[in-house]
């Protein structure tokens, strides 16, 4: 998934897991086709599917982030979901080429907060990527040379007066919202009535010029590694390539969505096929 790195094509227009072995992905009692993808159970789940989305109820005793679902898709270049999970919650969203795994995004959200983080191969060990917000669809900072894995952006809600958030953080009831929202000034409080969902992208190499992680940001602040706080919707995670390009994956074929929230919908989903 490798190509020369353009920062500037990291939010791109047309779209928008801690991995179990593929034989665990087809048990085909446990699989639903959504938006002509094959959504196949990963460990202690149940799959339910409807025109409207995916359901994964999992039932694990205590959540261990190893369930979710593997959805299979033909050779493509980008893939965008929304989800909605209930309660605090880790999320690992993985990408697959010919069943090898090639980067792996971390979500982990808390009452407070929610930090996302990645893990990319093109370097190996030696992988770094950049991390850029994006406010309205205007780019509000960067940060590169963030080592693979650690976390590259913290989103957070600010104390705002005169304003108001969108949606409820994912991990919040609504009486703990509601006592956020007066503990933040926010000018009203009716956007703890609609809670926030959860939206991913996936580009690789042949759509952008290198794999990447893109997500929608529920809290209105983002805290970047070198420690500034901005304004921002949208973040983007992109793997930083250096020197001659020899990366074999420049598509993928299957996206793992592992987590340990109860039950998670998965609606909204999109491909965008890979180019012959």
């Amino acid at each position: 998934m490798r190509s020369s790195r353009r920062v500037g094509t990291a939010l791109w227009a047309a779209v928008f897991s801690l991995a179990l072995p593929l034989s665990q992905a087809h048990a085909a009692d446990n699989c639903v086709e959504f938006q002509g993808l094959q959504h196949c159970g990963l460990g202690a789940v149940k799959v339910s599917g409807s025109e409207k989305g995916v359901r994964i109820d999992n039932q694990e005793k205590e959540p261990s982030g190893k369930s979710g679902v593997a959805i299979h898709t033909p050779p493509a270049a980008a893939w965008t979901a929304e989800t909605q999970s209930e309660g605090a919650q880790r999320n690992f969203f993985t990408a697959y080429a010919e069943d090898v795994p090639v980067s792996t995004s971390t979500v982990d959200s808390s009452r407070e907060a929610t930090s996302y983080s990645a893990t990319f191969t093109g370097s190996g060990d030696a992988t770094t990527y950049s991390v850029l917000a994006y406010y309205n669809g205007q780019l509000q900072a960067a940060v590169g040379g963030i080592r693979s894995g650690d976390t590259g952006a913290v989103g957070m809600m600010l104390p705002t007066p005169g304003w108001t958030p969108n949606c409820r953080p994912r991990t919040q009831t609504y009486a703990q919202c509601e006592s956020a929202c007066y503990a933040n000034g926010y000018s009203n409080c009716n956007y703890c009535n609609t809670p926030c969902s959860l939206t991913v992208g996936f580009a690789s190499a042949q759509l952008s010029s290198a794999c990447l992680w893109q997500y929608t940001v529920a809290e209105p602040g983002v805290r970047l590694p070198n420690g500034q706080t901005v304004r921002a919707d949208q973040i983007v995670l992109q793997e930083e390539i250096s020197g001659p390009s020899n990366y074999p994956y420049l598509n993928f074929n299957r996206i793992d969505v592992q987590t340990t929230a109860r039950s998670t919908v998965i609606t909204g989903e999109s491909l965008i096929p890979a180019g012959k």
